[in-house]
């Protein structure tokens, strides 16, 4: 998020220069992840604009013995394609491969400045959504989803409003949730943040005294990162949780 907010500022000279493009913040989100990486996708296949079936249909176990009086005694559970009640696109989604089997690890929606509450919690329920997806061969094994945003503010010019800008978007974000059932029954970690901030001069320096000030010492740049995943006593599983951890 930080190096989007590079770029924006060496492509346009700009200090406190909003970034246009959502896909630059998608792009150095995806580059971040593939520094993870010690080989070509190994441990993380990162796929931009996947298709949301795609990521659902594999949230749900590949294959599944169900018991059954037969000759075999059991009856293959196959796994059956899933999709979301908002299809389309995932900004960023991860896998790692077992086997040769992609397993998703996370989808990652991404927003850029200022986003609206609708898109937000668009965004938010759509991440939501794969928790609780099932299939014959079993419920979703998807061990977190991410949403990350921009907010820009103005005005700032010392700590205690950095920190009321923070504390701000953290109760925003936090009564979205809580104010809305598909969202608050699982769990959800709010990671509010500085990014950027101007930086207020010397006002008895010779420059400002000449030329006065430039209009860019009092911008704040606040960065968002909320983590969805199963609520901690339904999310046990070795697997899952070791997921979680990376």
């Amino acid at each position: 998020m930080s190096e989007a907010c590079d770029d924006a500022f060496y492509f346009s000279a700009d200090e406190k220069k909003l970034i246009d493009a959502e896909y630059l913040l998608t792009v150095n989100a995806a580059k971040a992840i593939k520094e993870l990486n010690h080989s070509f996708g190994i441990p993380y296949k990162i796929c931009l604009e996947n298709v949301t079936k795609e990521f659902a249909s594999a949230c749900t176990p590949r294959m599944r013995r169900e018991k059954a009086d037969n000759i075999l005694g059991y009856n293959p559970g196959i796994l059956t394609s899933n999709d979301i009640k908002r299809p389309g696109k995932i900004d960023i989604a991860v896998y790692t491969n077992t086997n040769g089997i992609d397993i998703p690890l996370c989808a990652i929606e991404v927003k850029g400045f200022n986003p609206s509450k609708q898109l937000i919690i668009k965004d938010l329920e759509r991440n939501s959504e794969y928790f609780g997806l099932a299939s014959r061969t079993g419920t979703s094994t998807l061990p977190f989803a991410v949403f990350i945003g921009l907010h820009s503010y103005k005005g700032v010019w010392d700590d205690k409003k950095e920190k009321s800008n923070i504390l701000k978007v953290k109760n925003r974000y936090e009564k979205y949730i809580s104010g809305n059932n598909n969202l608050n029954s699982l769990h959800q970690k709010v990671d509010v943040f500085t990014i950027r901030r101007g930086v207020l001069p010397d006002l008895n320096g010779p420059y400002i005294q000449e030329h006065g000030l430039q209009g860019d010492e009092d911008y704040h740049f606040v960065g968002v990162v909320i983590t969805t995943k199963k609520n901690l006593t339904i999310q046990s599983t070795p697997t899952q949780k070791s997921y979680a951890e990376v």
